[in-house]
């Protein structure tokens, strides 16, 4: 089919800036193919970040570390339900707590070697070892042990790390008293420490191999859940003896650390999905190979994956009308999205995008036909820095809840969906999005309210009455990356209602690039941030666990005694309408005190033509692009 646009944009690409882009160049010819597979060509506005399994937490990283690596469970295309991956099949105890997979023995990895229970075995120790700083660490405490092992491991790196590591005194001290010989053992050599750990995995941990193809997995509840957590790439395998290749030497305190540069190096890098890495060109091209020792390469629908870095989203647009690309991933430019599907070409549903219960949806009548609204199972947000001082030294505002509700309630949402993303995303009120897991009731009424009079009243209550002495502070959102370059749009909109309504004096607005957007998020060098969060699997944990005060996400410093309590009761509880109830308590809490205010639920835009490949977009992010078919083109 001949692409066409709708409506006409201010654009001045020539046929030669579009021949400049050269996907193909240096690359080997792809090998013969009975199926006559080809390339298939897709966007992001930035590179990845990062392609260790074992540390990432980037969408855009997860999505070609699906293509890479193979975990025990896959998502089938569509991403509703589960397939058998490495896993040839499972068993369930009686209980509820131990899992038993039968590995497949034609799973290799792209050196030719086989995947075997060990390798998942490794890989999940590594995650769970403190010093690897996973992002994730926090989901392998579900396994039997796994929390406690990371504790330990702490401990006997530095003793004294306890104190941060374990903040509430009761547990610390009966942690401590469990381990009466920890504190002796921090003193070893770097070797005793490692053996020490190795045996004491062994030997505390739910992660058991029984054979070279069986893996036993003993997790401390009951949750149905874990098995989604089966197919999330932070449980993908690693291949030991390669990785232990590619350690840097121990460190003199006993820390095991990885060669950084391994995980870019398409010489050096063995991974066990359908792809292998062949080229890793940062901020411009990644490439991705077949796996020739793949398991299910016959079913694959393409043998070549091209991601293309394409800043410019308009750009990105022409390529694709080029016939240049297959995908675009995301059209996050509020302007471009006016420009192929004006509002002219829509009409709201009687369920107004502006409603409390965020439901609104808007139908299409008449519209470019390969741009495609998906609903996603995520949540744009700002984040409140809530610790009592900022990485400069000065006291935070932001750690007084009166002050984060005050700014909660300045931000006006229905502005933003319908006149800066211009693309009636539905309202958030809830940091769970609404209807996401059918069996939870997210708390809508606890949300707060755009209600300037009210936050003009908590301010001053604050000690800032109109503003008063309320210190200059900074707005930190990414230039490009996730979600795009439209976060300046936004902040501007929530900095002149905060100056108007609030009197706080000029708010400053900072944009790096995302990777360095990221880091400083790490290491909480913000005072307020935008930031978003796509659920991972089907459990309201997903979204409530990263406000956990010790969790490795927990970029907002929120520390809240109580709100850690209601999630270790629901982690216990068996009864599973009483745990979701439980963890509404938890959220009402956490929308309460506001270190998050919800905006709006994600609705992505992505360029495909439907009639040329199967994608199947869906709420999760549950891609399959190893199963987009591509005819090979001469």
């Amino acid at each position: 089919m001949t692409r066409y646009l709708v409506v006409l944009f201010v654009m001045v690409l020539t046929a030669v800036v579009l021949a400049t882009f050269s996907f193909e160049d240096e690359l080997p010819p792809l090998p013969d193919d009975p199926q006559n597979r080809g390339t298939f060509y897709y966007s992001d506005t930035t590179g990845v970040g990062s392609l260790d399994p074992g540390r990432t937490s980037a969408s855009i990283d997860f999505r070609v570390l699906k293509c890479l690596y193979q975990t025990l469970m896959v998502y089938a295309q569509g991403g509703e339900t589960l397939e058998p991956g490495v896993a040839e099949s499972y068993e369930l105890s009686e209980d509820g707590k131990t899992y038993t997979f039968q590995l497949r023995e034609d799973a290799k990895w792209s050196n030719g070697e086989p995947v075997t229970a060990s390798d998942f075995f490794f890989a999940w120790r590594r995650a769970m070892l403190s010093e690897t700083g996973s992002d994730y660490a926090s989901l392998f405490y579900l396994i039997k042990g796994g929390q406690a092992f990371s504790y330990w491991r702490a401990g006997l790196l530095d003793y004294s790390s306890l104190e941060l590591v374990i903040e509430d005194q009761e547990e610390r001290t009966a942690f401590k008293a469990k381990y009466p010989e920890l504190q002796a053992q921090s003193n070893l050599s770097a070797d005793e420490k490692w053996d020490l750990t190795v045996k004491h995995f062994d030997q505390t941990v739910g992660v058991k191999v029984l054979g070279e193809w069986t893996l036993e997995v003993t997790i401390t509840n009951p949750a149905s859940y874990f098995i989604e957590l089966c197919a999330f790439p932070s449980f993908s395998p690693l291949p030991q003896r390669v990785i232990e290749q590619n350690m840097l030497a121990m460190l003199d305190d006993g820390t095991v650390r990885m060669d950084p540069k391994y995980w870019d190096d398409p010489e050096r890098l063995v991974t066990n999905g359908p792809y292998m890495l062949e080229r890793n060109e940062n901020k411009r091209r990644l490439v991705m190979d077949q796996n020739p020792h793949y398991w299910d390469r016959d079913r694959m629908g393409n043998l070549r994956i091209v991601n293309v870095v394409v800043p410019d989203e308009s750009l990105a647009f022409a390529l694709f009308e080029d016939g240049q690309l297959d995908w675009i991933a995301s059209i996050s430019s509020s302007e471009l999205r006016a420009k192929i599907y004006s509002i002219d070409y829509y009409e709201i549903t009687k369920s107004n995008p502006s409603s409390d219960d965020g439901t609104g949806v808007i139908n299409s009548i008449d519209h470019y036909p390969y741009i495609h609204p998906s609903p996603r199972a995520g949540v744009y947000y700002y984040q409140f820095n809530c610790r009592p001082t900022l990485s400069n030294g000065l006291d935070n505002p932001m750690a007084d809840v009166r002050v984060r509700q005050a700014l909660g309630m300045c931000i006006d949402r229905k502005k933003i969906v319908e006149s800066v993303t211009r693309n009636y995303e539905p309202l958030a009120y809830t940091f769970v999005p609404v209807g996401s897991i059918p069996t939870y009731n997210a708390p809508v009424e606890a949300g707060l309210r755009f209600n300037p009079a009210k936050a003009r009243e908590l301010l001053a209550e604050a000690g800032y009455k109109d503003g008063e002495g309320f210190p200059a502070i900074t707005l930190l959102i990414n230039a490009s990356g996730t979600g795009g370059g439209g976060h300046e749009d936004i902040a501007l909109v929530i900095k002149k209602v905060w100056e108007e309504e609030l009197g706080l004096p000029d708010v400053g607005i900072e944009a790096p690039e995302f990777q360095v957007y990221i880091e400083q998020s790490k290491r909480g060098d913000f005072a307020i941030r935008r930031a978003g969060w796509y659920g991972d699997y089907r459990d309201p944990t997903t979204w409530l666990d990263m406000l956990r005060s010790k969790d490795s996400n927990n970029d907002a410093g929120y520390n809240n005694p109580e709100y850690d309590g209601l999630l270790k009761r629901a982690a216990v509880e068996a009864d599973p309408e009483r745990r979701m109830q439980i963890l509404r308590e938890a959220e009402t809490l956490l929308l309460t005190e506001a270190p998050v205010v919800p905006i709006y639920y994600y609705k992505e835009a992505m360029v495909f033509d439907e009639t040329q490949i199967d994608l199947r977009p869906n709420a999760w992010n549950n891609l399959r692009l190893d199963l987009v078919r591509k005819k090979r083109v001469d």
